[in-house]
């Protein structure tokens, strides 16, 4: 079965190959496709941009023509010497000349001859009505001054007031006015005209007005542009908040919308702010466009926006690709196919042989086992080869035992079931882990509610499982024996602690609970903190060898009811590190010797004897200085009484943060205040019973 299931890997291999082969031929396929389709899309580019250079170079030859009519009017000398006696009868105290009435008559007809001739003329079906119908002002060219104030115009020029005119500076424009009643846009053009009126040079402006109509609007079409969704339209841009895609379109839109009209278009603003530029982004309608810009070469800050829709652009392109995959992949699997139908025809003639070979083997494996399970049963471990789901493959007898069933009937049984509801629980947790190549552990193991027996326990990923489907091996070892003898020496070990500190807390009658208290008040804060079992064990012990070193401090500076020297005080202060040196090569569980190397050191960092500061104290440190301070100032001494719960917490609260750590001081205060730790610990405020003959 085995050499079956191996001849099956072997036969998946070349599966496995061929189908790599046709994945790489399906990505170079789709990888050629789409590089196809880059190009469509960049033969898209080239069109668009080839439309916008046209129209572009159309619009502004309109606008510049425009421009250099009313440039070339306001050269003219007769332009000028008119416009000077008109400026001159204009000015205060010239109110009697009568000849720049005359000349207003001149100017009037040169201005009425070049607006039929250069196109600031309206030119609808109104010309050919009767003479008494009047003329809506839509187009004209005038002479206005510097002030916007109009000298003189022809008969169809706008009523412009002198704001919506603008004229600033001395050089030409072109720009928009204000839309005319039927909402059309009205260009204005302007040339200014520079005279010497009495020794000042005065500034005086050729204007014309005339509507982007028909005639303006031809320059934005396409000759022989078949798309149906394609468009040229122009619009302003503001630049004070490029963020914003609001662009002003000029001209009217395919789709609609009044111009004139801030709207939002995220395709006309980045035409607007990347002039030359080629994106894919939705119009003012809504719709995914291709979409290119151009900057004007008129003096003008319009820009022209050609688009055509996403789906016409692409459907070409996508029509194409198509058809190149279709064909790249029936091609593909062609010539996949006849490499298939080779291989296996060399492969099924293999086949046979290898099956003759696993017949030969499996006799082979039947003999391996039963030689396996004579050495597995031979081992004083239990173990079993389960699947994943805790199905036993294989038990040997010291399993069998633990089951309380022969191995036969254990064999192809869910193991679990044998075990109570936890331990059963916790395994297959253990054995869902092992089985994905994660091997687990498990310290102590009780098999049995109806047993005390423990058990050392691995489950290990199991591979080459021979004719079985096992996934994981569990190996049970009995460590019930070894677990006692633990306890005993942890026992004796307590003990020694216990009667350790008894020895150095008798030296002075007035600290003689002095460790034990101090142990009590770690461990407690300790388990307030989260802290696990192992750890606040460890706050313990360090509490009880808090006072190991005054092993070396005479008994007279102990029980001396006087202020202590600084000599006397040193010999204190160095007695903890002394302790600490003395268990440093112990082998204590936790960080015992370093805790209390490093009680004497300050969270602020003004401690001894290093100065370590923060988190590079031992957590362990940090807490058993508070719990030995608290102590220290809620315990009667010789030279002084309890100072009472209230004044510890003001004093710890008061060197939080620099003597001692925020977290540890409040750990302690929340179990005075919260958890009955003023009625746990009111012995420590009493005053211990001194034998007065010590």
């Amino acid at each position: 079965m085995s050499q079956q299931r191996e001849s099956s890997r072997k036969l998946l291999v070349p599966v496995l190959g061929f189908v790599s082969v046709l994945l790489v031929l399906l990505l170079g396929i789709f990888s050629f496709a789409a590089s196809e389709a880059e190009k469509g899309l960049e033969s898209w580019q080239s069109r668009m941009s080839l439309v916008a250079d046209s129209r572009v170079a159309a619009v502004s030859k309109w606008l510049n023509r425009h421009l250099g009519d009313v440039e070339q009017l306001a050269g003219d000398a007769s332009v000028q010497l008119y416009a000077t006696t008109i400026v001159q009868a204009s000015t205060p105290g010239n109110d009697g000349d009568n000849s720049g009435e005359a000349q207003r008559g001149y100017i009037y007809s040169l201005l009425s001859v070049e607006a039929e001739a250069s196109g600031f003329h309206e030119q609808r079906a109104i010309d050919s009505v009767a003479a008494n119908v009047s003329r809506p002002n839509r187009a004209g060219l005038a002479l206005v001054d510097g002030a916007g104030k109009i000298l003189v115009s022809t008969a169809g020029m706008p009523m412009l007031r002198p704001a919506e005119m603008a004229l600033e500076g001395v050089r030409s424009f072109v720009r928009l006015g204000p839309s005319l009643d039927d909402k059309t846009p009205l260009m204005l053009v302007g040339a200014p005209i520079s005279l010497n009126n009495d020794g000042q040079t005065v500034a005086v402006w050729i204007v014309g007005a005339r509507p982007l109509d028909r005639d303006f609007l031809d320059t934005l079409s396409q000759p022989g542009d078949d798309s149906a969704t394609a468009e040229s339209y122009l619009v302003t841009y503001s630049e004070a908040d490029s963020t914003i895609d609001i662009v002003t379109p000029i001209t009217p839109l395919r789709r609609g919308g009044r111009t004139g009209n801030a709207r939002l278009d995220p395709a006309a603003s980045f035409a607007a702010r990347q002039p030359g530029g080629f994106n894919q982004l939705p119009n003012y309608d809504g719709r995914r466009v291709l979409v290119t810009g151009r900057e004007l070469s008129a003096p003008v800050s319009w820009v022209l926006v050609r688009t055509i829709e996403a789906s016409e652009a692409f459907a070409d392109i996508n029509e194409r690709r198509n058809s190149l995959f279709l064909t790249l992949s029936l091609a593909a699997l062609s010539v996949l196919g006849a490499l298939v139908l080779a291989w296996r025809h060399g492969v099924s003639r293999k086949l046979e042989k290898s099956y003759e070979q696993q017949s030969a083997l499996s006799s082979e494996n039947q003999a391996l086992s039963v030689f396996l399970r004579s050495v597995s049963d031979g081992q004083p471990a239990a173990v079993a080869a389960l699947d994943a789901d805790m199905t036993a493959r294989f038990v040997n007898k010291q399993m069998a035992a633990i089951a309380g069933i022969s191995s036969p009937e254990l064999e192809n049984r869910r193991l679990d079931t044998i075990f109570n509801n936890e331990t059963a629980g916790l395994l297959r947790k253990k054995v869902e882990k092992a089985a994905t190549g994660r091997a687990q552990s498990i310290e102590s193991l009780q098999a049995s509610d109806h047993s005390d027996r423990l058990f050392k326990t691995d489950i290990l990923p199991l591979e080459g499982a021979g004719e079985t489907s096992a996934s994981v091996l569990l190996v049970m070892q009995d460590i019930t024996d070894l677990v006692a003898a633990n306890q005993r020496s942890e026992n004796l070990f307590r003990q020694l602690i216990s009667t350790l500190t008894q020895i150095i807390d008798a030296r002075d009658p007035w600290s003689k609970h002095h460790s034990a208290r101090v142990a009590d008040v770690a461990s407690a804060m300790a388990a307030e903190m989260g802290w696990n079992p192992e750890q606040q064990e460890a706050m313990r012990t360090a509490g009880q060898l808090v006072n190991l070193g005054k092993i070396f401090v005479p008994i007279d500076i102990l029980t001396k009811q006087s202020p202590l020297s600084d000599d006397e005080l040193a010999l204190v202060r160095d007695s903890m590190s002394k302790g600490a040196q003395l268990i440093a090569d112990v082998g204590l569980k936790g960080s015992i010797a370093e805790t209390l190397d490093q009680m004497r050191e300050h969270w602020d960092g003004s401690g001894e004897p290093k100065g370590r500061a923060g988190d590079t104290i031992e957590p362990g440190a940090r807490l058993l200085s508070v719990a030995n301070a608290f102590v220290g100032i809620v315990s009667a001494r010789a030279h002084r009484q309890s100072l009472g719960f209230d004044k510890a917490v003001d004093i710890l609260q008061a060197d939080a943060g620099k003597r001692f750590e925020r977290r540890a001081v409040a750990a302690l205060q929340n179990i005075l205040e919260n958890k009955d730790g003023r009625q746990r610990w009111t012995d420590f405020t009493k005053v211990p019973d001194i034998d007065q003959g010590s």
